[in-house]
């Protein structure tokens, strides 16, 4: 029998299905009739939604439903629940998602998001830790003292943008000052980074007639999908399944849910598994049985 240990080579379970290719992801389940979702999002990174026209966009080939973030008006957050799933009245960072529209193909739902038009109205950007941190600052979020906590001990700070404060203290600082022989002071900056993985993000949903839902999703946190759907959505938590397949790569850059809500929202937008007549408020009829499907980066 051979041994487990320091300096044995073990292969891995899933080893043999990746190098030979029948290795099957979250973006490698797609069947027939399923329907395709394609985010609208923020070409700037802080203004005001003036207004968003769907219009042509509900008008082109093979589009089923167009929702932007007041069809959805909740808030949610990892740590304090300060956005929506599509920005409402304000985007807060370039590429945030303003509008979704599902479609038959993942070309029709292309098209069809070049015809929503959004008018903004520019608001002064923060770029900085600095700039945030100024007595002046632009605020991104004017009522940052009113959301609520998810996380116990979070003191945010009315009229500016400190979320929280964290103060660590070790040693004695002003001696290790006094006892330094060179102090160099020089401010540092790092450039934008993020998690690069092969797979990108990505989420497929079904809302069913029975209310049950089915995610499947390449994150890092199920039972934080299941938590977080049932919370917001007001769905059971029993009747939430969700499943991840082999996830190509994450680093912890899969861990949050954000198209997870996109894919939900976006299959009950157009009645979710429904074999019966179906308005969706503002916009039209169905009658077919569809589940909705996002993939793509952040």
């Amino acid at each position: 029998m051979d041994t487990v240990g320091v300096g044995k080579s073990v292969q891995r379970v899933e080893a043999w299905d990746k190098v030979t290719g029948n290795a099957r992801y979250t973006d490698d389940f797609i069947k027939p009739g399923i329907l395709h979702a394609r985010m609208v999002s923020s070409i700037f990174a802080h203004a005001h939604i003036r207004s968003i026209d769907i219009t042509e966009a509900l008008d082109s080939p093979g589009v089923q439903a167009v929702i932007t973030g007041k069809d959805f008006p909740i808030l949610k957050g990892p740590v304090i629940e300060d956005h929506p799933p599509l920005a409402i009245d304000k985007v807060r960072y370039y590429g945030e998602p303003v509008a979704v529209v599902i479609a038959n193909t993942e070309f029709e739902a292309a098209s069809a998001a070049e015809k929503v038009y959004v008018d903004y109205e520019l608001l002064p950007v923060v770029n900085s830790v600095r700039e945030a941190l100024a007595p002046d600052a632009p605020l991104v979020h004017n009522n940052l003292n009113n959301y609520e906590h998810v996380v116990d001990n979070i003191s945010s700070e009315a009229n500016t943008n400190i979320t929280d404060r964290t103060k660590i203290c070790k040693g004695d600082i002003n001696r290790g000052w006094a006892e330094s022989e060179l102090v160099i002071e020089e401010t540092y900056n790092l450039p934008q980074s993020d998690h690069l993985a092969m797979e990108t993000r990505t989420a497929r949903a079904v809302s069913r007639p029975d209310g049950s839902v089915l995610i499947h999703t390449s994150s890092q946190a199920p039972f934080a999908v299941k938590e977080m759907i049932a919370k917001y959505f007001n769905v059971t938590e029993g009747k939430i399944t969700v499943k991840t397949p082999l996830v190509g790569g994450a680093f912890g850059g899969k861990s949050a849910v954000q198209l997870e809500f996109i894919a939900f929202i976006a299959s009950r937008a157009v009645g979710g598994e429904r074999s019966k007549d179906y308005q969706y408020p503002g916009r039209r009829y169905y009658k077919f049985t569809l589940s909705s499907w996002y993939g793509g980066k952040d």
